[in-house]
């Protein structure tokens, strides 16, 4: 309490403190005003604060009064102006009152008025120079006390020059003084000061500048009648010229020598030298001073006044003066003056220009200072008469120029080296020229060092652009100068270099200039030029662009770059390896770029390889991008594979007469890009023996190449073929590729005979071949084949042998025979070794079923006569010698295989077996993989036996060595090992329950192997642990798994394991399967008690963690409902019971599977009756309690009705109010609880006495059940004492104890620890048991008795004190606890819930049975809530707190508890509410604009700020809150106060169904502009929730207006342009309507567009479109009328006397038209209305009438309408002609007869006429392509085409017959 007190004393004077400095921190401008008396004027001064808004007040108004400036909304400024409106001849004082609108603080300030006793004229100078700024005088004027006051402004006074004692008002033509205004200047005045000179009137302030030098006075007086009496102020002025004196500093002279002066002035901003004497100024020499120890009789120096020369005489030193010659200006200013020394010489100094550094550069021109200073080191000036004897070596320097006095000499440096310039001050010569030598020369010398020019070597280096920094290098090398460089660039982002002359490029482009400074003279130095320039082409040099495959392509590549963007010079770059090329290919997988780049060569700067991967073309494209620079090149480059010979690959062997086809393949393939250059060549040793033809490309690429050879003549020869391409622009270096084959051209030597087995794989011959006669096996169903093939004597077989002569024969055609109708047909094969195709020829025998043998004899007789023509062979060839073969043949049935397919277990113990049935009974059995399985043809038995060895799967086929058939006869064995063991089982198990566990072993797929292989395996399963027993059932539940039966016997987490061994002995386990034997599953409560509408969670313990999900289910779901979280909600009156089921899920099969369940009660009943549940009835003053409402029985809690819906209320009162403060709970937190949720409260003893606590529980919604009976109310009342803690009043001391709860612990601590000696002792009672222990260390402990023992505790100082306090410690039990609210919020207004978001620390207290509470307890607390998905709730970082998370929103109630104690228990109620409004803001749509508000501040008043998690949805201003939807989505709104609080709100801005425009009622468009309004809302605005005036402010940063824009679009289908051509829009957002405003302009139009919008009738349709977000939703739109004025079909109209009259229409709308007016300049024209016209297009006819010639040369008509801006303006021109007497109609259409009479009797008319003709014509023409052309040029709106389409006229009407409609329409 102590604590909680000087925390608030703390808070309190941080508040003061903060107070009082705000009240300091705001201030009047000025305590006190001094204001004068006047009658005549208002005097106004203008009183402002430094922060705040004031309402002002005077209390004296009648003595000064003051008036607000700049008044806000709120009738408050922080100005005011302040006016002194005293009549009275005293001194009187009114006091100002300035109050702080929102602070209440006043400020105060005091206005006096008095008399004006003195007035003065205050200046900054009294001197003025001719031609300088004016000069400011400014009047102060005193009180009789001498006081100034405030301001005078307004006040008049009367400014006038003084000549002598007289005022006079003198031109200024005859005043040395001129009285300026302040408009005839550029100084700014004050505003009363120019309002008055306005008004020809002088103010406090004036202006004066000097006309001619003199004196002037200046006297000003008030013009005021008050103060006739007050005395004028003066004030003299001294004008001068702006004289200056050369020099003007101090000048030091030799004895002897002299120095000539100059006298200038500055006139007009120049300065000009004065010719001395004058008749104004002289100079003098005053006094003058000799130097001791010379002729104090002479002077020092002489003056010569013609010449201004001063000669120095003798060592000492004068004073040189310019004084005024006029005698009223001697000695009136300090006119320039100097002193003049006269000192001996002291040494000599060189000096060297420029530079100052004696080190030089040949070639170099310098010039060479010889100074002289005195022995004080003062510079003497030397005149001509001095003589000073250099030494200038002529070896290093050419001497150009010298002075007379020999002090200054101009040389160049001409030698290289080092030397010594030598100096003498020798003598001084007098006006008669004669030397004076002084007595002691003065000499000293220079050293010099001369270095030849630095050069840097290159002068010019060029490099690409990179944007890799440091991408070149280059050392420069410098010769001449020192040899010490200093080296620098000039542009340090295009080059820089090191102190060793290391150039870098670095990454801009341009051009460097790199200096080496000499670092012994810096002037001295070499430079050269770097440049870095941007490439601007890039080519690939010519090369070599086809390769063969896996070779490599070199491309190289030139760059150029621009060197001057001037001249346009293109340089090719020398080294661009740096470039970070990008190397792109068309075609992937045709060249492969390789590694690096190529170095840069003579031709190129780089280049890239490619490697050729695969044939094809691509085309390579290089490119090099940086910034906007992009540079590429492209070629085209192609990849052959080799050129060789494929069929045949050496030799070609074909008989007589037949030809060989030739395949080659690879090689060059025809350029793509010029195909016609490709060539293939064929060459033959000799052409005559054969013929060599190309027969075209096998394929469409020229991948491969057919030549067909024919031989004419036996023999051999070598033939060659070679392809390529011929050179080309982009193929200069093509690829030729050659090819060599042998052709040979015999006779056969040997005939083959064999049969065709389709699909023959073995090299095995049948058993029954007997060797000498041949016996092959064939099958007598299937008509075998016979391949006959050819050989020569060297045994090589024939390509080709098609032009022999072959007859077949049989020996037994019953068996086997050859039809005639199936010849021999000739078919190439390709040959399995060579890959060559040879000839072979099949012959079919045909069977007939019968078993046998049958001889098959084929013969070649000779040459086919056909063939050998054909191939022109040449004659005398010989004749061929007959060959023959026969083969017998053996007919047979086909071999079986059974059975198909198997599957064995990889282990020796397991066999197949196979049995073959029919075929020859020969055969050979053999697998499709080795290794995997043996097999063993058993002949006698008939089968072949299968003996595992390693898994696999393999074909056992069959082949029958003597039969011939399309495949051997196969069966599949599958030989599998162990690939895994796999076992299933629910994962969670019940203590003491049994589950079922299931094994499988899988093979080498994934399937399962058979269970009687298990035997073989080993097959076990084992636990981890102890915690779960295994059992084998014997029983096999399938045919492919072994079962288990599972139980658990401890609590814990354990894992099962098959384990399996295959025939290696390895051991092969499964994948643990973790299973869990869990506690039984319990819910909780395990009775739960409501009334109908409340609420309660079910919750759980024990099962399996982490607990599965629950599924709930209901005994009677009439009684109560329950969700899947576990709320039960009472729904009848009943009991019921809920069933909880946890579940989990089988691994195989997907199932859900329950492995736990339990029950609980649910008793929904009506409350009977209530009672008070107060811990105590008797309380201490100032002690605290909880008390809630309970039902009749313990087990109806506030749980079961706290947060019933509809909910109850609960109103509590107290009998006597000053005895006991009943407040809800959180009111610590500033949380006012709702009457709903107040079924518990806080109670704090007030005052002694007994009072009642009463409680009255009303049913808002008596029909929901919730009392019985459906009673209205329920009550009850208890007593309570409050009696006041007794206390000592003699002596007044505080007594204290300790209050401790049995067997705790409390830990001591006094301010004397560690300062001194604390001991702790126990006085006990000797014959009583112990209450209490305390050890030295300050730790008590409380036993298990309760009662009162006393503590001594001592402190033993180390100065020798002992002080001992002795206090009672009472062993008490815990009567109650109670919760409090730690959390305080600041709101401005009263909160009735947490805020969502918010974190709640709660405080647990114990107390006594008096109240008192308990510094120590033992108590281990639980708490629970009625439900968990609102707050989250947590132990505190300190004892006896609780963290209560707020994260949803609704009521939850939280309850504490001592399990050991079920009375001690307390309960409060958690509603959490949303604290961010408005509630409808939750559903925006985008466009809308939200004032969002939290009632929420920080501790010091000041708002939070806003943020969202999505500007791009939601943008929001930090700290007003107001927010605009800017796009679809969900959004979270934030407020947060830092350190304190942070709530939330999530937004949904929904989609927009419809946007809505409308024309604002009552609203006035103009002609030019128009105003729609627009939605997104089908209904109300667009502005959710109340906003202030600050929030209002704000929207406009927010741009609103950016999420929409309005659609044009003209109604009538006539316009074929966009509304937007003509009107111009923008969008506003208006806080006071909540709406979008489309403002629509009509902009500048065409001709074409004016007349279109004026017939077509049309109007604009104004749309809301939506930016930022798909609109496809309604839009509702609004109509505008479009009013694009009037046009005329006439520019000019001529008048005369023979055509006195002429027509002009006008066209437009036909509202337009109504009110359309026609003036006419002159009288003398009348206009008159002929024809009006509404149809389209609607136009109104006049007629012009020319009323009187001699009146009028010239005239206008103007053509105007009220309801338009618009005005036309008709030139008439009336032309005089010599027959006036003759009238005829003018104009268009005009008929009559006499046209041509009227041509010749007016000559003039004939030449007006032809003029108008061709004038005409050119109009016609322009007007035709005006009207035609596809574009209209923009025209200002005033100037509109004049011609009306004609009616019933198309636009596609051909321009001639519009032109000349339009021509007879003009004339």
């Amino acid at each position: 309490m102590e604590e909680l007190y000087f925390r608030c004393v703390f808070l309190l004077l941080l508040l003061t403190s903060g107070c009082t400095l705000k009240s300091q921190a705001a201030k009047l401008n000025i305590p006190k005003v001094l204001l004068p008396l006047t009658r005549s004027t208002r005097i106004n001064f203008t009183l402002e604060a430094t922060e705040g808004c004031y309402r002002w007040s005077s209390n004296r108004p009648e003595v000064a009064f003051v008036e607000s400036v700049d008044v806000e909304e709120r009738q408050c400024s922080q100005k005011a102006v302040l006016q002194a409106r005293s009549t009275q001849l005293s001194r009187l004082t009114s006091i100002i009152l300035a109050e702080d609108v929102v602070t209440g603080q006043v400020l105060r300030c005091d206005a006096i008025v008095d008399v004006i006793t003195e007035i003065q004229i205050v200046s900054t100078t009294r001197e003025l120079h001719l031609e300088d700024s004016p000069l400011q005088l400014t009047i102060h004027a005193l009180d009789s006390e001498g006081n100034t006051f405030s301001t005078l402004a307004g006040l008049v006074f009367d400014w006038s020059l003084v000549k002598g004692t007289e005022t006079t008002s003198l031109p200024d033509s005859y005043s040395s003084l001129r009285v300026l205004k302040f408009s005839e200047s550029t100084y700014t005045p004050p505003t009363y000061i120019s309002d008055m000179e306005r008004v020809g009137k002088q103010g406090d302030i004036i202006l004066v500048s000097g006309i001619k030098t003199g004196h002037a006075k200046l006297k000003a007086k008030i013009q005021e009648p008050l103060y006739t009496h007050v005395g004028a102020a003066e004030v003299q002025l001294l004008i001068l010229e702006n004289i200056l004196l050369s020099p003007a500093y101090d000048v030091y002279l030799l004895a002897g020598t002299s120095i000539k002066y100059k006298v200038q002035k500055i006139r007009q901003g120049k300065i000009t030298e004065l010719s001395m004497p004058c008749d104004q100024y002289e100079l003098q020499l005053k006094n003058s001073v000799v130097a001791p120890g010379v002729n104090v009789n002479s002077a020092v120096a002489e003056l010569d006044p013609g010449t201004s020369t001063v000669f120095a005489l003798q060592h000492g030193h004068t004073n040189i003066v310019l004084d005024h010659k006029t005698l009223g200006m001697k000695g009136a200013s300090r006119l320039p003056n100097s002193t003049l020394y006269v000192v001996e010489p002291g040494y000599l100094v060189f000096k060297i220009n420029p530079g100052e550094l004696w080190v030089l550069e040949t070639g170099r021109t310098y010039e060479i200072f010889i100074e002289v200073f005195d022995k004080s080191s003062n510079k003497i000036y030397l005149s001509d008469n001095v003589r000073i004897e250099p030494t200038i070596p002529k070896e290093f320097f050419e001497v150009l120029e010298a002075s007379l006095n020999g002090s200054y000499h101009r040389v160049k440096a001409v030698k290289n080296g080092q030397t010594l310039i030598e100096g003498m001050l020798r003598a001084v010569v007098d006006k008669r020229g004669i030397e004076h030598t002084l007595h002691v020369p003065v000499r000293n010398e220079q050293d010099v060092e001369i270095y030849n020019p630095i050069v840097l070597n290159p002068a010019i280096l060029t490099f690409p652009w990179q944007p890799k920094e440091g991408a070149y290098q280059y050392t420069i090398k410098a010769k001449g100068g020192s040899g010490n460089f200093s080296w620098s660039s000039s542009n340090a982002a295009v080059a820089t270099v090191t102190v060793k002359g290391v150039m870098t490029t670095v990454h801009d482009i341009g051009a460097s200039t790199v200096f080496a400074y000499d670092l012994r003279n810096p002037l001295h130095y070499g430079e050269m030029k770097v440049y870095v320039i941007e490439p601007v082409r890039m080519e690939f040099a010519p090369c070599v662009v086809e390769a063969q495959v896996n070779l490599v392509l070199e491309l190289p590549l030139r760059i150029f770059g621009q060197l001057s963007s001037e001249e346009g010079e293109k340089v090719t770059l020398s080294d661009c390896s740096h470039f970070e090329l990008q190397v792109q290919m068309e075609n992937q997988g045709v060249f492969q770029l390789q590694q690096g780049r190529l170095p840069p060569g003579q031709q190129h700067c780089s280049g890239v390889r490619v490697q050729a991967v695969s044939p094809g073309y691509t085309n390579l494209l290089v490119s090099y991008t940086h910034g906007n620079v992009h540079l590429s090149a492209k070629i085209t480059i192609a990849a052959y594979p080799p050129f060789r010979a494929v069929d045949p690959v050496s030799v070609a062997l074909v008989t007589l007469g037949s030809s060989k086809d030739m395949l080659f393949e690879g090689g060059p393939k025809p350029w793509i890009l010029e195909p016609s250059k490709f060539f293939r060549n064929l060459t033959a040793e000799d052409p005559t023996s054969v013929t060599l033809t190309l027969t075209g490309p096998a394929s469409r690429n020229y991948f491969t190449h057919s030549i067909r050879a024919t031989c004419r003549v036996l023999g051999e020869q070598v033939l060659a073929v070679t392809v390529g391409n011929r050179p080309t622009l982009t193929n200069p270096f093509p690829a030729v590729e050659p090819a060599v084959v042998k052709f040979v051209c015999a006779p056969p030597s040997r005939l083959a005979l064999v049969p065709v087995y389709t699909n023959a794989q073995l090299d095995l011959s049948c058993p029954l071949l007997q060797h000498n006669k041949q016996v092959v096996p064939v099958s007598n169903y299937r008509n075998p084949e016979l391949d006959v093939m050819v050989f020569d004597r060297q045994g090589r077989k024939f390509d080709n042998f098609s032009s022999l002569s072959v007859t077949w024969e049989t020996s037994r055609a019953a068996l086997a025979s050859i039809e005639s109708n199936k010849p021999m047909e000739l078919y190439i094969t390709v040959e399995s070794n060579t890959e060559q195709k040879k000839l072979h020829g099949r012959q079919t025998v045909f069977v007939h079923h019968e078993s046998g043998v049958a001889a098959i004899t084929v013969s070649a007789l000779g040459y086919q006569t056909s063939h050998l023509e054909k191939a022109a062979v040449l004659p005398g060839y010989e004749s061929l010698t007959v060959v023959s073969a026969t083969l017998d043949l053996l007919l047979v049935e086909d071999v079986t295989v059974t059975p198909q397919s198997v599957s064995i277990y990889n282990h020796p113990d397991v066999r197949a077996e196979l049995a073959l049935r029919e075929g020859s009974g020969y055969f050979f059995v053999n697998t499709s993989v080795h290794g995997i399985a043996d097999v063993v043809f058993q002949e006698s038995r008939g089968i072949a036996e299968v003996v595992p060895a390693h898994a696999g799967v393999l074909q056992v086929m069959v082949h029958d060595l003597c039969l011939t058939f399309p495949a051997p006869a196969t069966a599949t064995v599958h030989v599998s090992d162990i690939l895994e063991v796999y076992v299933r089982v629910v994962d969670k198990v019940e203590i003491e329950k049994s589950v079922r566990a299931y094994v499988r072993v899988l093979d080498d797929t994934k399937k399962p192997f058979l269970a009687k292989y298990f035997s073989n395996m080993n097959l076990t399963l084992k636990a981890a642990s102890s915690l779960v027993s295994l059992q084998p059932l014997l029983e096999y539940s399938e045919k492919d798994t072994a079962t288990f039966l599972v139980k658990g016997l401890m609590i814990g987490q354990t894992s099962i394991s098959a384990f399996v061994t295959d025939k290696n002995g390895k051991t092969i386990s499964s994948v643990p399967q973790q299973i869990e034997v869990f506690p039984p599953f319990r819910l909780l409560p395990r009775k739960v008690t409501l009334i109908i509408g409340a609420v309660m969670q079910i919750t759980s313990e024990g099962g399996p963690q982490p607990q599965s999900n629950i599924q709930f289910s209901l005994s009677d779901s009439n009684i109560a409902s329950v969700n899947n979280i576990g709320q039960v909600r009472g729904v009848a009156v009943g009991n019921m019971t809920v069933t909880g089921v946890v579940q989990a899920v089988d691994t195989e099969s997907g199932k859900l599977v329950v492995i736990s369940q339990d029950q609980v009660e649910v008793e929904v009943v009506q409350l009977k009756g209530i009672r008070i549940s107060a811990p105590i009835t008797r309380m201490k003053t100032g002690t605290m309690m909880p008390v809630y409402v309970m039902g009749l029985t313990s087990s109806v809690t506030p749980f079961s009705f706290g947060n019933a819906l509809p909910g109850l209320t609960f109103h509590w009162s107290v009998t006597k109010r000053d005895i006991l403060d009943v407040h809800t709970r959180h009111s610590e937190a500033s949380v006012k609880l709702s009457a709903e949720h107040s079924f518990a409260m806080s109670v704090s003893g007030r005052s002694k006495g007994r009072t009642g606590l009463k409680v009255v529980v009303r049913a808002t919604v008596p029909e929901a059940g919730h009392l019985w009976g459906n009673k209205l109310e329920l009550s009850d009342e208890i007593q309570i004492q409050v009696y006041e803690k007794l206390q000592l009043l003699n002596p007044e001391v505080q007594t204290e104890e300790i209050l401790m709860s049995p067997n705790s612990l409390l830990k001591l601590q006094t301010n004397r620890d560690g300062v001194g000696s604390v001991l702790y002792r126990v006085l006990d009672c000797p014959d009583k048991a112990p209450l209490i222990h305390v050890d030295d260390k300050g730790h008590l402990t409380s036993g298990s008795l309760t009662g009162t023992a006393s503590l001594q505790i001592t402190a033993q100082e180390s100065f020798g004190v002992n002080q001992t306090i002795i206090l009672a410690v009472k062993v008490v039990t815990v009567s109650y606890l109670r919760l409090s609210t730690s959390s305080v919020f600041y709101n401005t207004e009263t909160l009735q819930a947490f805020p969502l978001g918010s974190v709640l620390t709660f405080s647990i207290h114990f107390h006594d049975s008096t109240g008192e509470a308990l510094h120590s307890h033992n108590s281990q607390l639980t708490f629970s809530t009625n439900r968990d998905d609102l707050v989250q709730v947590g132990k505190g970082v300190s004892n006896n707190t609780l963290t209560v998370r707020t994260v949803n929103v609704g009521l939850t109630l939280l309850s504490i508890w001592d399990p050991e104690q079920s009375s001690l228990v307390d309960y409060v109620a958690l509603p959490v509410h949303h604290a961010i409004h408005p509630a409808d803001a939750h559903h925006l749509v985008p466009a809308d604009v939200v004032c969002f508000s939290a009632q929420l501040v920080s501790h010091d008043g000041l708002s939070g700020t806003w943020s969202s998690s999505s500007s791009a949805i939601l943008e929001i201003h930090p700290k007003t809150g107001v927010a605009v939807a800017r796009d679809v989505g969900t959004v979270t709104v934030y407020y947060e106060i830092p350190g304190h609080l942070r709530t939330y709100r999530e937004v949904i801005v929904d989609s927009i169904s419809k946007t809505v425009a409308t024309v604002p009622s009552g609203s006035v468009s103009t002609e030019r502009e128009a105003k729609v309004f627009l939605t997104t809302r089908e209904r109300g605005t667009n502005l959710i929730g109340s906003c202030s005036l600050a929030q209002l402010e704000s929207v406009a940063s927010l741009q609103p207006e950016k999420s929409i824009r309005c659609h044009l679009q003209f109604t009538s289908d006539a316009v074929d342009f966009s509304a937007h051509d003509v009107y111009h829009t923008y969008t506003t957002f208006d806080t006071s309507t909540g709406m979008y405003s489309c403002v629509l302009t009509l902009g500048p139009m065409t001709e074409q567009q004016v007349k279109i919008l004026s017939v077509s009738m049309s109007s604009v349709r104004v749309e809301a479109d939506v930016k930022g977000s798909r609109f496809t939703g309604e839009r509702v739109g609004a109509e505008l009328q479009v009013k694009p004025g009037f046009y005329s079909d006439q520019t000019h109209i001529i008048l005369s006397s023979q055509h006195t009259t002429a027509e002009l229409s006008v066209y437009g709308a036909t509202g337009l038209l109504k009110h359309l007016q026609v003036k006419s300049s002159s009288p003398s024209i009348l206009v008159q209305e002929k024809e009006v016209s509404f149809t389209y297009p609607s136009f109104i006819r006049y007629t012009v009438t020319l009323l009187n010639l001699r009146d009028v040369s010239s005239a206008s008509l103007t053509v105007w309408s009220p309801g338009s801006e618009q005005q036309l303006l008709i030139p008439i021109t009336v032309v005089h002609t010599t027959d006036s007497s003759s009238t005829t109609r003018a104009g268009v259409g005009g008929e009559g007869d006499g046209i041509l009479q009227q041509f010749m009797d007016s000559y003039q008319v004939m030449f007006f006429t032809l003029f108008a003709l061709l004038a005409g014509t050119a109009v016609i023409v322009i007007v035709c392509h005006t009207i035609f052309s596809p574009r209209d040029p923009t025209v200002h709106a005033a100037f509109i085409q004049r011609t009306p389409p004609p009616p019933g006229t198309a636009h596609t009407s051909s321009c001639s017959r519009s032109c000349l409609l339009f021509g007879v329409g003009l004339f």
